[in-house]
């Protein structure tokens, strides 16, 4: 699969934005912009409003507009669905719900070219798709496309939304939480994945609760925290025992061996 070779520009812009979860209120006077040449994770415990930014960028949730208020993608504030999915691929827990246990690997991936979830329309594929999901099975080293969603393991079928997120080639890969319920193994061969696609040119953005997740990619790091950034910079400005301590209200030492980072107790 060709690299995704794109000059830099702000593919998102959010200004002065309010976005409510259920009636209550979880972000106020939000403000963020992110560039295409920038791999950023979004830290934070659960509740602290991860998965309704994703959401909100995806078009799964819409945010309340006011004046001088704004979110922009690529520039424009009115993409359709369609328009995201050509730019953006996306991998979140509203996916793998949608999917149907008894849906083969191969028809998922296919349907990221169709916009549906594992659901597929056999007339319209022509020879490109094909070649397109054989490339994009080599490159995460898929190999059974005949098994049904319900017997792989979680990190198989959490590969298996990768591929189908980035079969069409977006600019963008928004992951939510991607590592979360992995064990030790299949966490780092998925973070190797991502590491893959990052070192290929796609921009990368995603959640995690869990800083053992970053990798060594990574360009940017923004804490976020009851619906609040309290940090975003360079990892190495942001990544601070004061910082992490702070994040998770708990007093932590902060460590980095090998571009990974982890905290313990003091």
């Amino acid at each position: 699969m060709e690299q995704y070779n794109v000059i830099s520009t702000k593919w998102l812009e959010i200004k002065n934005t309010d976005i409510y979860y259920s009636e209550e209120s979880i972000f106020n006077n939000l403000n963020l912009s992110l560039d295409t040449d920038q791999h950023t994770v979004l830290i934070g415990s659960n509740g602290s409003g991860k998965s309704t930014l994703i959401k909100t960028i995806t078009k799964l949730k819409y945010p309340l507009y006011k004046k001088n208020s704004y979110i922009k993608i690529f520039n424009s504030e009115k993409n359709t669905i369609w328009e995201l999915r050509s730019k953006i691929g996306f991998v979140c827990t509203e996916i793998d719900k949608r999917i149907k246990s008894e849906m083969k690997t191969r028809d998922i991936i296919l349907s990221g070219l169709q916009g549906t979830f594992g659901l597929i329309n056999n007339q319209k594929l022509i020879p490109e798709h094909l070649e397109l999901l054989e490339e994009v099975t080599e490159k995460l080293n898929i190999c059974k496309l005949n098994k049904y969603y319900s017997e792989l393991s979680d990190g198989q079928k959490r590969t298996v939304l990768i591929a189908r997120s980035i079969i069409n080639k977006p600019i963008i890969l928004l992951l939510d939480e991607p590592t979360t319920m992995l064990d030790i193994k299949a966490k780092y061969i998925l973070l190797n994945i991502l590491r893959k696609l990052a070192n290929e040119g796609i921009t990368l953005f995603y959640t995690t609760n869990n800083i053992e997740s970053i990798i060594p990619e990574t360009n940017r790091v923004i804490l976020l925290k009851s619906g609040k950034i309290i940090a975003d910079g360079k990892p190495t400005e942001v990544m601070t025992q004061s910082n992490i301590s702070n994040l998770y209200d708990y007093n932590l030492n902060l460590i980095n061996q090998n571009g990974y980072w982890n905290a313990f107790p003091r």
